[in-house]
């Protein structure tokens, strides 16, 4: 009777491996596609990150340039003159404003620069920690591989050895 369930127990083990080794397949193939979709969406953050920070950039110089040129509107007594004389000094007030918004734009492009690569730090530690986790999956894929042939073969091998007393067994059984 050991030796009946024995090999039951090895053709339970080969049948378990094989389910895992299905399993694991079919999460490997679903992991593999979550994981090239996200290296998709990793670059296409990189890609507008870098446009992000072109146009901070440009934002930036633009606004040093409005700023020297306002310095030396200022400085100039004729456009002071000029400016209060003409426009009430409304000139000088409304390029006042629009320094005032160009450094408000400029921050928030810097905070959303910030944020962007933030986010792309945070989506760069996840696709590694996904391509970890399928190392482990394929590595366990191979065990239940090597697991459902050993098994199987085991099984195949101890029934063919033990054919006589299982054989025996049955017939003892049946009479």
């Amino acid at each position: 009777m050991g030796k009946v369930l024995a090999l039951l127990v090895f053709i339970l083990l080969a049948l378990a491996s094989v389910a895992g080794y299905i399993f694991l397949t079919g999460k490997i193939n679903a992991g593999e596609r979550q994981m090239a979709a996200g290296q998709i969406k990793h670059d296409k953050g990189q890609t507008a990150l870098d446009k992000g920070k072109v146009k901070l950039e440009a934002g930036k110089q633009e606004l040093s340039e409005g700023k020297k040129e306002y310095e030396q509107a200022k400085d100039s007594w004729f456009l002071v003159f000029a400016d209060k004389l003409l426009k009430g000094g409304e000139g000088f007030k409304d390029a006042e404003k629009k320094i005032a918004e160009g450094d408000k734009q400029v921050a928030k492009g810097e905070h959303k620069v910030n944020v962007g690569e933030r986010r792309l730090d945070i989506g760069e530690l996840e696709l590694s920690h996904g391509m970890e986790l399928m190392r482990l999956a394929k590595g366990a894929r191979v065990a239940c591989a090597v697991g459902a042939v050993f098994f199987t073969a085991l099984s195949i091998l101890l029934g063919f050895w033990w054919r006589r007393s299982l054989s025996r067994l049955f017939r003892q059984t049946d009479a």
